[in-house]
């Protein structure tokens, strides 16, 4: 089995480097959303608590449906490098929310433990 040369294998990744550099990544629309995100002022800290997890729930909306859509290799998908952005996006939303939550558990406990 012969083994390419370091030329051939250095201008099949140049190419690849200039496809990449090429794309652009248009914002994804969500085709068939479950529910309509409100972007509104939250008044009260539930407010605030539910626009959050409704802001974490459409990012993981969008990068489902570009998931599904790349995997299926529709007319209308979105390219790897938009898939990817779309799922790392919803990954740090989701982190975030996780950690908010944490804090929010921390000061509970403080709150809780503090003498009267």
């Amino acid at each position: 089995m012969a083994l390419p040369s370091i030329s051939a294998v250095s201008v099949s990744m140049n190419q690849l480097a200039a496809q990449l550099r090429a794309e652009t990544v248009a914002p994804t629309a969500i085709t068939a959303a479950p529910h309509v995100v409100p972007f509104s002022q939250p008044t009260d800290f539930s407010g605030l608590i539910q626009q959050g997890l409704a802001i974490v729930s459409h990012a993981q909306q969008v990068a489902n449906v570009d998931q599904r859509a790349f995997a299926a290799g529709s007319s209308n998908a979105p390219s790897l490098a938009q898939t990817m952005l779309s799922t790392e996006k919803a990954s740090v939303a989701f982190q975030e929310m996780i950690g908010i939550r944490n804090e929010l558990a921390r000061g509970y406990e403080t709150l809780i433990t503090m003498p009267v």
